[in-house]
């Protein structure tokens, strides 16, 4: 079994991270925010600590902004459905 690989991130934002259920265990044992793997995870947790200078660098992170909330969206959608077949 491999050692979890989790991301470069402190303890603190871990924990904030974490209770807004915005982290995940990939398939690899690898923390990552929720659609995206674990480079493009890092990225974004780098970008959204430090504005990039680099302009496409900055793109790059409103793409991974949109990919992780499309993936948040459908998580929410499926949960919200399974809730509702309860009733």
């Amino acid at each position: 079994m491999k050692p979890l690989q989790t991301l470069a991130i402190t303890e603190a934002l871990r924990a904030q991270l974490s209770a807004d259920n915005l982290l995940a265990i990939n398939s690899h044992g690898q923390e990552v925010l929720h659609g995206l793997d674990f480079d493009e995870s890092q990225l974004l947790v780098d970008c959204s600590e430090q504005q990039p200078t680099d302009p496409s660098t900055r793109e790059r992170c409103a793409q991974l902004v949109i990919k992780h909330e499309r993936a948040r969206l459908r998580i929410a959608t499926v949960d919200d459905e399974r809730n509702a077949a309860k009733f």
